[in-house]
């Protein structure tokens, strides 16, 4: 089974399917390796590095959605949200900006469940496009 993943290591993102592309987890600590033709694995980055983030994907099928995602969703009015998991309730949400921005969860997101019946369209990710935060009232 693979479960999809990305990683940002602060300039690029890197995506669990990239050719010779591996993640190595061990308790809290991650290390994501390229393979290469010689002994040792070429690390892109870690847990260790600061600017470094991995993200889960959210395990919908028909959506590549990933934590961090910046979305607009709705039906008839649609707004800019973020999609956080919650580790209260062992589930992704879509966030709305504001209360993203606020961090008012601290691992439980006040959100929206991610439901088939609501239109969404991935419009960015926290960390490439941070200027779709911007402006959130």
């Amino acid at each position: 089974m693979n479960t999809a993943y990305r990683v940002w290591d602060g300039e690029q993102m890197h995506y669990w399917d990239d050719v010779n592309l591996n993640l190595f987890i061990k308790g809290k600590e991650w290390t994501l390796y390229k393979d290469s033709a010689g002994l040792c694995p070429d690390i892109v980055t870690s847990s260790q590095d600061e600017k470094s983030v991995l993200m889960w994907g959210t395990g919908l099928k028909d959506k590549s959605l990933y934590d961090g995602d910046i979305v607009k969703y709705g039906t008839f009015n649609y707004q800019n949200g973020v999609i956080c998991y919650d580790t209260h309730q062992a589930t992704f949400k879509i966030v709305p900006v504001l209360f993203y921005l606020e961090n008012a969860g601290n691992g439980g997101w006040t959100g929206h469940s991610i439901r088939k019946t609501v239109p969404l369209k991935i419009i960015g990710d926290v960390y490439q496009n941070p200027e779709l935060l911007e402006g959130a009232e």
